[in-house]
């Protein structure tokens, strides 16, 4: 036995510094420390010794494997070395051709998508407003005539960050959605009002194919005399049939809100099942793509506005709802997901 550990000593010692690269001194390690390697077996062999032999090959075994183990990672280091001197010798001509091509990127499609909808509503008269993503309870809240009690109001569906405010209307948290803007254009600019609000909004969610903790809103606050439910349907079917096709259906359906008084729920057909249910409706046939309704009279107020002369229609889409009925996406999750083959298709 002490011939055999002598002899893989020699052997291996050998290999080791005849080793040119990195990739050679893995196989190495393998050979020697892998499942089936030449250390890794010996041991096998000491239960067929005299107890006398076994207490005198232990230790040149341990000295093997260490020998063996510091062998390889000083030869690991002078290869190292060679290569960077390797390159210190070499130069690097910045003008030749070669023929890699390289890749160009391309806009998110959330980003498309974005820039599509701002062109379409332009087109009847509508400007941009930004609004902060990082907000107060006011804003996002109380003066949106969203009650403390509200359950949009608890931990578990929204992300504070200052959990010791002064007040509870200065208490900062992401936005939930977009309509954090509408108290805001509404003390900026005076009737008739023709806004549209887009960005990021956050919530507590469980995240599954429909839902997501970080996803787009696109926003609407118009507000001028006489408006009415009527104009809200038109706002309605002109985004949608214009972005998934004049075919589309549509449908209104009642649904509460706190800052709109009527609130509805917007609803494009799913694709998926063509109204029958599915997953990833839900089983219910339909998407929600937009939760909309007449501006509720305090919000009004709260914004500086007379609720007795104008009225207001909030109108506010989930852009990656839209784009799951416009591209056959069946999991919202995929936007966020960096998932380069997936991306590449909205070229």
């Amino acid at each position: 036995m002490e011939e055999k550990i002598a002899q893989i000593q020699k052997e291996y010692l050998e290999k080791i510094s005849q080793s040119t690269s990195l990739k050679e001194l893995d196989g190495l390690f393998l050979d020697i420390f892998g499942k089936n390697g030449a250390v890794t077996l010996l041991p096998k062999d000491f239960s067929k010794l005299p107890e006398d032999a076994r207490k005198k090959v232990g230790p040149l075994f341990n000295t093997l494997k260490q020998e063996l183990e510091k062998a390889i990672e000083l030869k690991r280091v002078d290869v190292r070395e060679e290569s960077y001197k390797k390159l210190e010798g070499e130069s690097l001509d910045l003008n030749e051709k070669t023929d890699v091509k390289s890749r160009i990127g391309l806009i998110h499609p959330l980003d498309q998508f974005e820039h599509e909808i701002v062109e379409l509503f332009s087109k009847i008269g509508f400007q941009q407003y930004d609004a902060p993503q990082i907000d107060t309870d006011d804003f996002n809240f109380e003066l949106l005539n969203i009650p403390a009690e509200h359950p949009a109001r608890d931990l578990w569906d929204t992300l504070y960050i200052d959990n010791k405010p002064q007040t509870t209307s200065n208490k900062l948290l992401l936005r939930t959605h977009t309509s954090n803007a509408q108290i805001r254009i509404l003390r900026e600019y005076k009737p008739p009002i023709r806004m549209m609000v887009l960005g990021r909004c956050f919530r507590h969610e469980n995240i599954d194919a429909r839902h997501e903790h970080t996803f787009d809103q696109f926003e609407i606050v118009y507000v001028d005399k006489n408006l009415s439910m009527a104009n809200l349907q038109y706002l309605s079917e002109y985004f949608l049939k214009s972005v998934l096709g004049e075919d589309t259906k549509v449908r209104l359906r009642p649904k509460y809100y706190p800052f709109v008084e009527p609130g509805v729920g917007i609803d494009g057909i799913c694709i998926f099942c063509k109204g029958k249910g599915c997953k990833v409706c839900g089983g219910v046939g339909w998407l929600e793509v937009a939760g909309a309704g007449m501006m509720h009279p305090q919000v009004l107020k709260n914004g500086g506005v007379d609720p007795k002369i104008y009225t207001g229609i909030a109108w506010g889409p989930g852009l990656e709802r839209i784009l799951m009925l416009k591209h056959g996406i069946n999991d919202l999750r995929l936007f966020r997901s960096g998932n380069l083959r997936f991306l590449e298709k909205f070229k």
